[in-house]
C-alpha cells in the first residue's frame, strides 16, 4: 500500500507538469482526510473506550459489554452539552445496554458486530428473556450488517435501516452515484478535497482507491489515472 502511494503521488506530478489535468482547477498537493478532528474521548467501564469527534460523531471500541452508557458516569456527557450526530459502536462491543435516543438528534447508528446483544428495556435484559418493546423514539437510521441483531432491532421497532454489506453494485470511483464513473466524478473529489462549499459526496467509499477509509490526494491521483485508461 505504501508503494502504491508513492507511486501515486509520484504520477500527480507526472499528470500535471505534462499538461494533462482533467481540468482548469487548481490542484491541492496537499493530503485532506474524511476524518474529523477528535474533539474529546476517554475510557471507561472494563477496557472501553469512547471518542467524539468536531463533527458529533460519538465512537465506542474496545472489547466487552457497553451496558453503562459513560454519560451517566462523566460530566463531559451531560444531556444536551454535546450534540450528537452519530453513534459508531465497534466490533468488539458484544452487548449494548438499553438507551434512550429521543433527544440527542441523533442520525445514524451504527453497529459493527453483527451478534451484538441489543437491551431494550431499563434493565438490560436480554431481548428475548425481556419480551417486551421500549418506547424508544429514533427518527435516524440504523446501520448493520444484512444478517444482524441490528436489523432485527430496526425492524421490530420500525426503525430505518441500511445494510453496509450491501457494497455488491459499487462501481469504482463513481462517488457521485449516477452509476458511471467519468470526468464528473473527478472533478467532484477533487472538488471536495479542495474544501469548496457545498460539495458533497454521494458515495465517498467509490472514492477510496488506496482502500484506507481515508480520501485525500493520493485517492485522486489514482482515480484520474484509473479515468485515463478508459
Amino acid at each position: 500500500m505504501f508503494i502504491r502511494k508513492i507511486t501515486a503521488f509520484l504520477s500527480a506530478f507526472c499528470i500535471l507538469g505534462s499538461g494533462a489535468a482533467l481540468n482548469s482547477e487548481v490542484f491541492s498537493p496537499y493530503p485532506v482526510t474524511a476524518r474529523a478532528d477528535i474533539f474529546d474521548s476517554g475510557e471507561f467501564g472494563d477496557g472501553l473506550r469512547w471518542e467524539l469527534d468536531d463533527e458529533g460523531v460519538l465512537k465506542f471500541s474496545g472489547e466487552g459489554e457497553l451496558t453503562v452508557w459513560p454519560w451517566r458516569e462523566y460530566d463531559s456527557f451531560a444531556y444536551g452539552k454535546y450534540k450528537l450526530s452519530e453513534v459508531i459502536i465497534d466490533k468488539g462491543i458484544t452487548k449494548v445496554g438499553y438507551f434512550n435516543y429521543t433527544g440527542y438528534g441523533l442520525k445514524k447508528i451504527t453497529i459493527l458486530n453483527p451478534d451484538c446483544i441489543i437491551c431494550e428495556t431499563p434493565d438490560n435484559a436480554d431481548p428475548e428473556e425481556s419480551g417486551v418493546i421500549s418506547n424508544v423514539k429514533f427518527y435516524g437510521t440504523i446501520y448493520g450488517y444484512s444478517d444482524s441483531t441490528a436489523r432485527t432491532y430496526a425492524e421490530k421497532h420500525g426503525f430505518a435501516f441500511e445494510a453496509i454489506d450491501d457494497t455488491a453494485d459499487r462501481k469504482a470511483g463513481d462517488v457521485n452515484s449516477d452509476g458511471e464513473f467519468n470526468i464528473a466524478d473527478v472533478v467532484l473529489l477533487q472538488k471536495w478535497l479542495l474544501g469548496v462549499p457545498d460539495t458533497t459526496l454521494a458515495d465517498w467509499k467509490a472514492g477510496d482507491f488506496c482502500a484506507d477509509d481515508v480520501l485525500d490526494v493520493f485517492d485522486l491521483c489514482i482515480m484520474k489515472r484509473e479515468y485515463l485508461k478508459q
